[in-house]
């Protein structure tokens, strides 16, 4: 690993980590059912991906049910949940996310984007295929983050279980199942999973 990525990796590890642990002191804390990292790109510019930590309560549940379809769609749908944003890893101002962009083979600068956003289809298409090959990257390096969590027994401590990481796009119906299937233990995401597949 490239000595920018592996900075940005431990940092943004550090962060979730911490933010993770202060939920401990949560007055909501044994109301907690499921852990949220929420994926978008800043300004819509895929250069600048970035998650968003946060958490959602069975008594948030209680409330939704009066919104939403059905119980399963206010427990699992993101659109019914608290969204109260606890940190976040990467985005426009995580100067190591800039600095790993800049060394890996998709970095490209403001003016070419400005260029191709203006006149140039097909530096558009160019640098658009460079920022999807980023963001999947970075959206492989959140996975592994949430699995560490796991694996080095934070969730287990702070909740006192293994509660689920859903990881998702802020827009929940583009969201790839296999994110969240990768990152979290398999038996604590199966009701999760079941609400997903009677989604498709």
């Amino acid at each position: 690993m490239e000595k920018e990525k592996k900075n940005f990796v431990e940092k943004s590890y550090e962060k979730l980590k911490n933010a993770v642990q202060e939920i401990a002191n949560d007055e909501e804390l044994k109301d907690i059912y499921t852990l949220s990292l929420c994926y978008t790109c800043e300004d819509d510019d895929l250069r600048f991906p970035k998650v968003t930590l946060s958490y959602n309560t069975l008594n948030n549940v209680k409330e939704e049910i009066y919104n939403a379809p059905s119980k399963e769609e206010a427990k699992w749908h993101y659109d019914y949940w608290l969204q109260n944003d606890l940190e976040t890893i990467g985005g426009k101002k995580d100067k190591l996310l800039a600095k790993w962009f800049a060394k890996t083979p998709y970095f490209y600068t403001d003016e070419e984007n400005e260029r191709a956003i203006e006149h140039d289809d097909e530096l558009y298409e160019k640098l658009l295929k460079k920022g999807d090959k980023f963001d999947k990257e970075f959206i492989k390096e959140v996975i592994a983050l949430a699995k560490q969590l796991f694996d080095e027994g934070i969730i287990e401590k702070v909740f006192g279980k293994n509660i689920p990481i859903i990881i998702h796009h802020h827009d929940f119906e583009e969201t790839p199942v296999l994110w969240t299937k990768k990152a979290n233990p398999t038996k604590i995401i199966k009701e999760f999973l079941e609400y997903m597949d009677g989604e498709e």
